[in-house]
């Protein structure tokens, strides 16, 4: 039976040291922006105390503006967590508060562990990178139209196997409709895209998954725990909810038009919990990752990892072919290694792997060269942008850049000045939102209620209460929202993700079908 993870209390030295004695807000900005400009004028790296102490001091302005309703934050530098901490509240109406025990559903940055995971079994020589995925997969079928025997997993770890993946993502990401199970089976449904781009999905780790699956008779939730998360003392890092004390778990957060925040429903349950995108992980475990891929496999003046798998890992397997994915807010990307991100921030090599779903957004990132990273994941509002704005003023910081300080305030600016029309889109969202409930559907909500069922995508239950209709998709739920009348066309959202739901409805009667996504549901009797 799953147990309540373990919380470890420690705190690092330099964040002991740092709060005794504790400066004013003020007196502290006052001191480190002294500090950071002295050290800038000197071309001396600052000392890891005051790079923490800057950060921490902007992350606490953040949170207090309300650009964020939470916040969790890990700095390392030179193979040690320098900084660890939780900001704001993990779940707002609850009056919950982050700490550094609160666990954060990281999204994407899940890739990071897949992938290397597939490196350390490739270095281990399990499998081969070049080895084409029908005999990493024997048995599975694939699409007739599908070059399969010309595929190979770099092509599903990087993104370039330019196959559509809807059945396979809809269930792992959101619904959990189909069993972990019976993937391989639905591989047969993602046709070829058509174009000749890396195109970025889940469906690739997904089948990363598959594959480890298929290597190791435990299966690759238990592998990483044990060949991953274990040696390297990751402690609070889970590809579950279940068992896991709820008030641990930091929620989603919807921003209200007054600038309060309100908690919304975590949708993920252990079958969405996926290889994709499908952990939560304490900022301090995060840290300890980051450091163990920084520094070629080594922590606490131990090996931990071969320096091959992390190496393997690392390397830039496939180049962006499109332009717009070729920059990220303040950041360089070139391409693709093994669950990773491969780019540069201002000029400096940087490997990452963000992440974002519902409204949770996690970054971690770090320069090599420089022995220097950031985790940072959010829970709603322009936590986005504030998770990059905090790793670019720490790596300004131990760059020693003279503008270190100026930017990172004139970016905090931007970000206070974008809240004030956030607050008003929310407003706007709402009484968009009310207005659309009211329309007349000129049928009654009983004729589009029942069951909706698709072969690969599971069942859509249509209920009505309250005068509005509600959708229930396996995991997720929520109201539908009326959009075309005329064309029986509603939208909702799926843990975040916008959609659309168009009725077939004959002249007397219940609807007979529902499309989402060009899938179509049957009614069931």
């Amino acid at each position: 039976m799953p147990t309540t993870p373990r919380i470890s209390s420690r705190v690092d030295r330099a964040s002991v040291k740092r709060r005794r004695p504790r400066l004013s807000p003020r007196g502290a900005s006052i001191a480190l922006a002294f500090l950071s400009v002295q050290s800038a004028a000197q071309g001396q790296r600052p000392s890891p105390l005051t790079v923490a102490a800057a950060v921490d001091s902007l992350a606490e302005r953040a949170i207090d503006a309300g650009i964020a309703p939470a916040l969790g934050l890990a700095i390392v530098m030179d193979g040690k967590t320098i900084h660890r901490r939780g900001y704001g509240m993990s779940d707002a109406t609850a009056g919950i508060r982050a700490t550094e025990g609160t666990l954060w559903y990281i999204a994407s940055t899940s890739k990071s562990l897949t992938g290397f995971a597939a490196s350390l079994l490739a270095t281990h020589g399990a499998l081969a990178f070049e080895e084409p995925i029908t005999a990493l997969l024997p048995g599975v079928t694939w699409n007739a139209a599908a070059p399969a025997d010309s595929l190979t997993l770099v092509h599903f770890l990087t993104h370039t196997h330019r196959l559509n993946d809807n059945a396979v993502v809809l269930s792992a990401a959101f619904t959990g409709e189909i069993p972990e199970s019976r993937w391989p089976a639905l591989v047969a449904l993602a046709k070829p895209s058509g174009n000749r781009d890396l195109v970025y999905s889940n469906f690739g780790y997904n089948v990363a998954a598959m594959v480890i699956d298929r290597i190791r008779p435990e299966g690759w939730r238990r592998f990483m725990e044990n060949a991953i998360y274990k040696p390297l003392n990751m402690r609070n890092t889970f590809a579950r909810v279940s068992g896991i004390q709820p008030r641990l778990i930091a929620r989603p957060h919807l921003l209200r038009p007054d600038g309060r925040y309100v908690t919304e429903t975590f949708f993920k349950t252990d079958a969405t919990m996926n290889s994709a995108g499908g952990h939560l992980a304490t900022v301090g475990d995060l840290a300890r990752w980051a450091i163990v891929q920084m520094d070629s496999g080594n922590i606490d003046g131990r090996r931990v990892f071969p320096r091959a798998a992390i190496e393997r890992s690392q390397q830039l397997l496939a180049r962006q072919t499109r332009e717009q994915s070729k920059r990220f807010a303040w950041f360089d990307r070139d391409g693709w290694g093994a669950g990773w991100d491969i780019g540069s921030y201002e000029g400096e090599r940087m490997i990452s792997r963000f992440g974002g779903y519902s409204t949770f957004r996690s970054h971690l990132s770090f320069l090599p060269r420089h022995r220097i990273g950031v985790v940072a994941i959010t829970t709603g509002g322009l936590g986005s942008s504030l998770t990059d704005l905090l790793a670019t003023f720490a790596y300004d910081l131990e760059a020693a850049r003279p503008d270190a300080r100026a930017r990172a305030e004139q970016r905090f600016a931007d970000l206070v000045t974008r809240l004030v029309t956030a607050r008003r889109a929310a407003a706007t969202r709402d009484s968009t939102r009310e207005v659309q409930h009211r329309l007349p559907l000129n049928r009654a909500l009983a004729d589009f209620a029942g069951r909706f069922s698709a072969p690969a995508y599971g069942t859509i239950v249509i209920s009505a209460r309250d005068a509005r209709l509600h959708y229930r998709w396996g995991a997720v739920n929520g109201p539908l929202v009326p959009d075309d009348i005329a064309k029986r066309v509603f939208t909702f959202e799926a843990a975040g993700a916008d959609m659309q739901m168009a009725f077939e409805l004959p002249d007397a009667g219940v609807a007979t079908s529902l499309t989402v996504n060009g899938i179509s549901f049957t009614r069931q009797p």
